[in-house]
């Protein structure tokens, strides 16, 4: 047995059934064997950003490890973007990356990756011999199925020739990998958050992504109807209470300005698995008079962003099944009343959007909510960076929080449509429907080519302002020239055939539902090339690269 069947034969032991990636010498037969031998699906991207980024869109739509490969030398450094995101976010990505022959100093593509690696996925295992290749490999998985985020596993180039020991066998890492176990909390924690919310008189309970892991649902909504609390939910959550009376929906700057108003009056936020970062606190304007608590299993993530009264370290579904036990079986009206629920229930979700028309453009707003209305009900969202953020993510639901895909960490524009490709693969029985604007879809367009020839269904809007609406806006207010931000774009739709999926431009608001009634079932990717007036205001959020929203 060689090196690269070797590898082959790990990789699917470790039950990875798709790998994303671009081939080269260090790489191409490892894949040859993976598809051949073992049967794993090998998607071929057209860059090394957009095989991990499809890595890490599959393993978030997935819950499994993402895997990608890539070239040694360019072929790594052009994943810096993506393994960086992939480390921000901490995402279960595995990279396998080419590297140098063993003491070779002057080949053209080499160069010391270890301090490329550490400085983008933050994690390196080395491949060193035959002899050690299966322990480190194993580590590699391990690393990953562990939840310490991504993980790149460095192979020399020689390594593919090289004779492996008589009788090589692999162990797959997840004998090495002890089940999931609830962190439990401090009883002591514990009573003093209880005293909290005894004395508290407008109670919230908030639930982020650590919530919605740990399967904290009922136990946060009984809670809630414990102390009289109202339920609310960070963006990465959204839809989690959905049904529940007292569920004021999403908290933070996305919501709408009736949803602030009821949470502006709280007096104390029991956050549970949630990171209570930007986007949840609205920059520190959401919640002016209340006393934080914030519930988690990482330590280091309390009180990051924003101050807190208390704190348990512990599992969100056992903290709040702990705190119910310890509040005792008597239900407190606390905030509810009639008056509140009807609050709540008149919340319009579109109360605060502008719905102007502009002849020759379809209005933003109008865009989100006829594809709301008219959308398959089960679907998978994923939303890139950019001016037009807001509105998709907060108006266009998904069955369950999990059928979210956000590449937002690292704020990089363009990075949602490989993600997007990847969460397709992972969930094929779902359409996938990706929002991103002109100056996002141009910076990766190159993969549309790639879910075309892998005959991938995805709904790709475009939301066409023609240049980088975020800069534009902030350019004018400042008294610059936004003309600066302007851009001529090609015909995107054009580009979409040409790249062998289908196009269709938008123009208005009967263009938009004519295309969405004939949509069916999709056996390639069909691109909307919407057309958004450049000087439409978006009257939720404004998405500034250096500053979050604002």
């Amino acid at each position: 047995m060689r090196g690269f069947e070797a590898m082959a034969a790990a990789v699917a032991a470790e039950g990875v059934e798709v790998v994303f990636g671009v081939l080269g010498g260090s790489n191409d037969r490892m894949v040859h064997a993976l598809v051949h031998r073992h049967g794993v699906r090998f998607v071929a991207a057209r860059h090394e950003q957009g095989a991990v980024g499809m890595a890490d869109g599959y393993s978030r739509a997935t819950g499994r490890i993402g895997v990608s490969t890539c070239e040694k030398g360019p072929g790594l450094t052009n994943t810096a973007t993506a393994m960086t995101a992939a480390r921000l976010s901490g995402s279960a990505v595995l990279l396998i990356a080419g590297d140098k022959v063993a003491g070779s100093r002057f080949g053209n593509m080499d160069i010391e990756q270890p301090p490329v690696i550490q400085a983008t996925a933050g994690a390196l295992q080395q491949v060193n011999t035959p002899a050690s290749m299966a322990d480190e490999v194993r580590a590699a998985f391990r690393h990953v199925r562990l939840g310490l985020g991504p993980m790149v596993l460095n192979v020399p180039t020689s390594f593919s020739d090289s004779e492996m020991p008589g009788g090589w066998q692999y162990a797959p890492s997840e004998g090495a990998v002890a089940a999931p176990q609830a962190p439990a909390p401090d009883p002591a924690r514990v009573a003093a958050v209880t005293q909290l919310l005894e004395r508290s008189r407008r109670p919230v309970i908030l639930a982020g992504r650590g919530a919605v892991r740990t399967g904290a649902r009922e136990a946060l909504a009984a809670l809630s109807d414990q102390v009289g609390g109202v339920l609310t939910t960070s963006l990465a959550a959204s839809g989690l209470f959905r049904g529940h009376p007292f569920n004021v929906g999403m908290s933070g700057g996305f919501a709408p300005s009736q949803a602030r108003e009821i949470l502006n009056q709280a007096d104390l936020v029991v956050a549970f698995g949630a990171g209570l970062n930007f986007y949840t606190v609205d920059h520190g304007r959401l919640y002016p008079d209340a006393a934080l608590v914030q519930v988690d299993v990482n330590r280091a993530r309390i009180g990051l962003i924003a101050p807190v009264a208390d704190a348990v370290v512990a599992d969100a579904r056992a903290a709040a099944e702990a705190l119910l036990e310890r509040l005792g079986p008597e239900p407190r009206d606390g905030w509810r009343s009639s008056e509140l629920a009807a609050r709540i229930e008149a919340i319009d979700p579109w109360a605060d959007c502008d719905f102007t028309e502009r002849p020759g453009y379809l209005n933003r707003h109008e865009l989100v909510r006829i594809c709301e209305e008219m959308l398959p009900r089960e679907r998978l969202l994923a939303v890139d960076i950019g001016h037009f953020m807001g509105m998709p993510t907060a108006h266009i639901s998904v069955p369950a929080p999990q059928d979210m895909v956000l590449p937002w960490r690292l704020g990089a524009i363009g990075s949602a449509l490989p993600a997007a490709i990847g969460a397709a693969c992972g969930r094929p029985n779902r359409l996938t429907v990706l929002f991103i604007g002109d100056g996002g879809f141009m910076m990766t367009m190159q993969d549309l080519e790639t879910a075309a020839r892998n005959r991938i269904p995805l709904l790709v809007i475009v939301e066409n302002d023609q240049g980088h609406g975020s800069e534009r806006r902030s350019m004018k207010n400042r008294g610059e020239d936004p003309g600066l931000a302007n851009f001529a774009n090609p015909d995107f739709a054009a580009v979409a055939r040409a790249l062998g999926g289908d196009g269709l431009n938008v123009r208005s608001a009967d263009d938009l539902r004519a295309a969405l009634s004939g949509l069916g079932q999709l056996e390639r990717p069909l691109l909307l090339d919407v057309a958004i007036s450049p000087d439409e205001p978006d009257t939720r959020m404004v998405y500034v690269r250096s500053g979050g929203p604002v």
